[in-house]
C-alpha cells in the first residue's frame, strides 16, 4: 500500500469526513487525495456518500474489522511466560486466554473456539503431546494449529511434534517478536 493511502487511512480514523476535511489532515493537495481516496475505494477499504452537493468519504466495514480479532489459547504451567506473550500480543487485533495445565487447555479450546494455540510440552496432569492427541480426536478441534514453545529443543521432540502434525516449534527461552510472527506465517498457511 503506498504511504499516501497509509495517510488517508489514518487521518479519517472513525469519522465521516469531506474531502476538504481529509485534506487539512494530510499532507497532499485536494487531487492528489481524490486519487488515492478512488484507489482506497477500488480495494473495498473507504466509500463515499453525497450528501446534498458534498462527498462525504468513510472508511468501510471499519468495525467488522476491529471486533474480529486473533483468538490465541496460551497454555503454560508458567504464569510468567503468559504474562509475556499476554503483554505482548493483547494489544490489538489479538486476544489471548490462558491455561496452566493440560486437562484445562482442552476445555479452554472447545469453550472458546482459539484461532492458534501456542502449547508448552512439560506441564501438570497431562503434557502438550497428550493435549495435542486429544485436540486431533473431535471434528471441533482437530484443525486447531498448535505451535509448540517449550525449553525441550531437542531433535527428537521436534520430530515428535511434527509426526503429530504440530505446525511449528519454538524453543524457550524465546522473543515474543519471533512468536508473533510465527502466528501469523502459521494462520496464513492454514487459512
Amino acid at each position: 500500500m503506498h504511504w499516501r493511502e497509509n495517510d488517508l487511512l489514518a487521518a479519517m480514523q472513525e469519522e465521516k469526513l469531506t474531502t476538504s476535511e481529509i485534506v487539512s489532515r494530510v499532507t497532499m493537495c485536494k487531487a492528489t487525495a481524490l486519487k488515492y481516496l478512488g484507489e482506497l475505494q477500488e480495494k473495498g477499504l473507504v466509500d463515499c456518500e453525497m450528501i446534498g452537493p458534498t462527498k462525504v468519504w468513510f472508511l468501510k466495514n471499519n468495525s467488522d474489522k476491529q471486533q474480529k480479532k486473533i483468538k490465541v489459547l496460551v497454555v503454560d504451567d508458567d504464569e510468567n511466560v503468559i504474562t509475556i506473550i499476554q503483554d505482548f500480543l493483547e494489544p490489538y487485533p489479538f486476544e489471548v486466554f490462558d491455561a496452566t495445565n493440560g486437562k484445562e487447555a482442552i476445555g479452554m479450546a472447545f469453550a472458546k473456539s482459539p484461532d492458534v494455540i501456542v502449547l508448552d510440552i512439560m506441564m501438570p496432569h497431562m503434557n502438550g503431546y497428550m493435549v495435542c492427541e486429544e485436540l486431533k480426536k473431535h471434528d471441533h478441534t482437530k484443525d486447531i494449529p498448535v505451535i509448540i514453545l517449550s525449553a525441550r529443543t531437542s531433535v527428537e521432540d521436534k520430530l515428535k511434534a511434527m509426526e503429530m502434525g504440530i505446525n511449528d516449534y519454538i524453543g524457550k527461552p524465546f522473543d515474543p517478536r519471533e512468536l508473533e510472527a510465527r502466528i501469523k506465517m502459521v494462520l496464513k498457511q492454514t487459512s
